[in-house]
């Protein structure tokens, strides 16, 4: 089989795999429905009773209204996205590990590394799929229970800044694909990505978060207010992926059987 015939047989298995997988149905389930709910309610307590709450909720959303709306799913998806993508992406790869099923690919007629890209592949799809729906959920609820009025030109601005924000986030989730692959289960994935979003709030809490791609994302959505982020700085959360992708593709073509 060429290397084309492999990564298609191994998309048409690896999709069958996921489509069928409760964890991920489960997992977008609750990012979607989480997000947009926590938007939501993020916007309600700036007029709460809680002096507290609301002058936190009000650092986030500013004047309220859609930009406030988008302002709150830019901050909750770039710590919250991290996690639910995470999430599945270790499991994905971590499952064969845990499951026992890892001994049954070197009697595949396809290769390893195909096997990985195609697992890449559907991830990369299923995140896409899933920023999207996000995207498009917020705006019907920008449109229907933030304001009365049509949406206004501004709006799709607004989606795209979050679609932006949403991708990047879900491409810093890839090393769970890599540690997943070298830990032998998705637990240290889960793991490893909790330490991340830590690790990433104390960045920006020591004012290094422009350079910490983990926190970059957030930090660029969130406006000069919450520090300025440049062009370099953002152009390393495109990096991660590309790197945990390779790394993860190179693990997998080394991997061997341990008894």
């Amino acid at each position: 089989m060429t290397t084309s015939e492999q990564i298609r047989a191994a998309l048409a298995v690896e999709w069958a795999k996921f489509r069928r997988a409760r964890p991920v149905w489960v997992t977008t389930a609750l990012l979607t429905t989480g997000v947009v709910a926590m938007c939501v309610l993020t916007l309600q307590s700036v007029h709460g009773a809680n002096a507290v709450m609301a002058g936190k909720a009000q650092t986030i959303v500013g004047d309220g209204g859609r930009a406030g709306l988008f302002a709150a799913a830019d901050t909750i998806v770039s710590v919250g996205g991290l996690l639910g993508f995470g999430v599945v992406i270790g499991w994905v790869f971590g499952r064969e590990f845990t499951d026992g099923t890892i001994t049954g690919l070197w009697a595949a007629p396809v290769s390893r590394p195909a096997l990985a890209a195609a697992k890449l592949l559907i991830l990369l799809s299923w995140a896409a799929a899933t920023s999207l729906a996000l995207g498009a959920a917020l705006a019907v609820v920008a449109g229907t229970l933030v304001d009365d009025e049509p949406l206004d030109p501004g709006t799709p601005a607004l989606v795209g800044r979050f679609l932006a924000v949403a991708l990047l986030t879900a491409g810093l989730a890839f090393p769970c694909a890599w540690v997943a692959t070298v830990a032998r289960g998705y637990l240290p994935a889960v793991g490893t990505i909790i330490a991340v979003v830590v690790v990433a709030q104390m960045a920006v809490m020591a004012g290094a978060g422009g350079w910490f791609p983990f926190s970059a994302p957030g930090l660029w959505a969130a406006g000069p207010q919450a520090g300025s982020v440049t062009g370099p700085q953002l152009a390393l959360a495109l990096v991660v992926p590309a790197v945990s992708a390779g790394l993860t593709l190179w693990s997998w073509r080394r991997l061997a059987l341990v008894h």
